[in-house]
């Protein structure tokens, strides 16, 4: 098959898959979606295509802009008093879950840099693209990182109505006006063209991701209420799983297959660990046990602040924890990556 022909071969593949999961209101549908459907292309059809690699380091750089845009230091600074429970907390889950990892690596399967990537909950698509700079298996990495989020945020629903019994409706969130293009697409430029300029010459780990990111938070405000449009956030997780997907050998999924049963359970003891931590940051501060449920669940970011905001609880408590534990960890994984490379 030609290599065209092949391009359209992915891309309706991708496309249909994409569409099935959106329909399906699948947590990240779109990543997902492209690798799965570079999976099928590669492992069931047996076809090869070679990803070009300034796509995908365009990819992380969207990637990078977007969670630079929504680093808000008033939205840190609303945990007010609360701020050490909630470092404590976020530290307490990111060991567990390193120790964990750890666990995972213990066959000798996988390295101990992939296990722990693959492990440590939240920030998942940021570890996924970090991943490889990082000396990980960014196939093993994606695929157990997102085999995480669909189930919390399949399961999340059901465990806040049966456990938790949300009685108040909430309020309903509110639409933000539509984005001016101009100013939108001009900030996400700048961030992402000066940011990988900084990263490369700053010489910074996983430059690609941190470069746009640290510049987009800068230079957020000076654009107005803007971030990267939805359209260029949604085509960055479709050049990340294009990239992931059409590395995926047989080899990798056979190694991938053997480590499902430890990854389950690593997985479920996550999220009993995170529901713990939760029900006891609800117990030292003002907060709900719904809220600290949700403020400390280990994925499937854009399903908690939902749930958050139909069932009346602390949006601004909620979104800060969470954000805090991802900065924690997209800040820490080139420290912890260097670490374990000096042992």
């Amino acid at each position: 098959m030609r290599r065209a022909g092949r391009v359209l071969l992915l891309a309706a593949i991708v496309a249909v898959l994409i569409g099935v999961l959106e329909l399906l209101h699948v947590s990240a549908a779109t990543l997902i979606g492209a690798l799965a459907g570079a999976l099928i292309f590669s492992l069931i059809l047996r076809q090869e295509l070679r990803f070009p690699e300034p796509l995908y380091l365009i990819g992380q750089a969207l990637l990078g802009a977007s969670i630079g845009a929504s680093i808000d230091l008033d939205t840190l600074r609303s945990i007010g008093g609360d701020w050490p429970v909630v470092l404590l907390v976020s530290v307490a889950t990111i060991l567990g879950s390193v120790v964990l990892g750890l666990m995972l690596s213990a066959r000798g399967t996988i390295t101990r840099e992939t296990a722990v990537f693959s492990s440590v909950p939240g920030g998942a698509s940021g570890l996924t693209v970090m991943s490889r700079d990082l000396g990980a298996d960014d196939r093993v990495v994606t695929v157990l990182q997102y085999l995480r989020v669909v189930i919390i945020v399949a399961s999340l629903p059901f465990i806040v109505n049966l456990v938790f019994h949300p009685s108040e409706s909430g309020s309903s969130a509110r639409i933000a006006s539509t984005e001016h293009l101009v100013p939108a697409l001009g900030f996400t430029a700048v961030s992402v063209a000066v940011g990988l300029l900084v990263g490369r010459f700053a010489r910074l780990p996983a430059g690609g991701v941190f470069g746009p990111m640290l510049v987009a938070a800068i230079v957020h405000g000076w654009f107005g209420a803007v971030g990267v449009p939805n359209a260029l956030q949604q085509a960055a997780f479709v050049l990340i799983g294009l990239s992931v997907g059409l590395r995926f050998t047989r080899a990798a999924f056979a190694t991938i297959r053997s480590l499902l049963p430890l990854a389950l359970l690593n997985i479920v003891i996550v999220m009993i660990m995170c529901a713990a931590l939760g029900a006891w940051l609800a117990h030292v501060t003002d907060l709900s046990p719904l809220d600290g449920y949700l403020a400390t669940t280990p994925g499937g970011f854009s399903a908690v602040l939902a749930i958050a905001t139909t069932t009346g609880g602390d949006l601004t408590f909620v979104t800060a924890a969470q954000l805090v534990r991802l900065l924690m960890i997209l800040a820490g994984a080139p420290i912890f990556a260097w670490f374990l490379r000096r042992r």
